[in-house]
C-alpha cells in the first residue's frame, strides 16, 4: 500500500511501544480515527506502488484491495467502488467476503479483531490467514456485523490486479479511508448496517 502512509503508523506505533493487533492498538487506532480519516489517500497508487503484492491467485482468509465496478449497479441503492474484502469462499465466477468498509469504525473493529484469534499462525506473517467460512461467522454473536458487509465479487468486473494486504498490515488498512462510495453517503451506509446486524 502507500509505503510512506504505512510507514508512518507502523512509526508510531512502535514509538509508543504498542503491539499491533491487541487491544491496546485497537483503542490507538480509534483515538486517532478523526485523524486517520483526513490523510490524503490516492488509492489507484495504492495498488500500484510497492510495498503491496498483486495477488496472481486468490486463497478464503486473505485480504484484498481492488477497484470494482458491480453489474446492476444502476439499480443498487450504493457500492463501494475500492472495496477492502476478507475472502470466506470462492466461487464459479468470483467470491464472497468481508468488505469491512460496509461497516461504521466500532462495529468494524468488533469484527476486525474478534476474528484475529482464527488467524493460521500467532505472529503475523506474509502467509498469515483466517481460518474462516460462511458457518463460523453465522455461528459466532460477537460476528454478527458479517451480515452487513458480506459481498459477492465478480472477477469480470474487478478493474485491474487485485492487491493482497499482508497480515502485518491489515490493522492499517482496516482503519484507512479507502472507501469509494457511489449513489450514498457514508452516514446512510453506517445507519443502514447498524439495522441490519442487529436483526436475528
Amino acid at each position: 500500500m502507500d509505503e510512506n502512509l504505512f510507514e508512518k503508523y507502523k512509526k508510531l506505533l512502535e514509538e509508543e511501544g504498542i503491539e499491533s493487533n491487541t487491544k491496546l492498538s485497537q483503542e490507538w487506532f480509534f483515538d486517532r480515527i478523526r485523524e486517520i480519516n483526513r490523510e490524503q489517500v490516492d488509492r489507484q497508487s495504492i495498488i500500484t506502488n510497492p510495498p503491496i503484492r498483486m495477488a496472481t491467485n486468490q486463497f478464503v482468509g486473505r485480504m484484498y484491495l481492488f477497484r470494482y465496478n458491480p453489474i446492476g449497479r444502476q439499480t443498487l441503492p450504493y457500492y463501494d467502488r475500492f472495496p477492502l474484502v476478507i475472502l470466506i469462499s470462492m466461487q464459479k465466477e468470483g467470491f464472497m467476503g468481508l468488505n469491512l468498509h460496509y461497516l461504521p469504525m466500532d462495529l468494524r473493529q468488533r469484527l476486525f479483531y474478534n476474528l484475529l484469534n482464527r488467524a493460521s499462525q500467532s505472529e503475523f506473517r506474509w502467509n498469515t490467514y483466517l481460518k474462516i467460512d460462511y458457518d463460523y461467522l453465522r455461528s459466532k454473536t460477537l460476528l454478527r456485523s458479517h451480515k452487513a458487509c458480506i459481498k459477492r465479487y465478480r472477477y469480470d468486473q474487478i478493474y485491474g490486479r487485485m492487491a493482497n494486504i499482508p497480515a502485518p498490515e491489515w490493522e492499517i488498512a482496516v482503519h484507512l479511508p479507502l472507501a469509494s462510495w457511489r449513489k450514498a453517503g457514508e452516514g446512510r451506509i453506517f445507519k443502514d448496517s447498524r439495522e441490519i446486524s442487529r436483526k436475528n
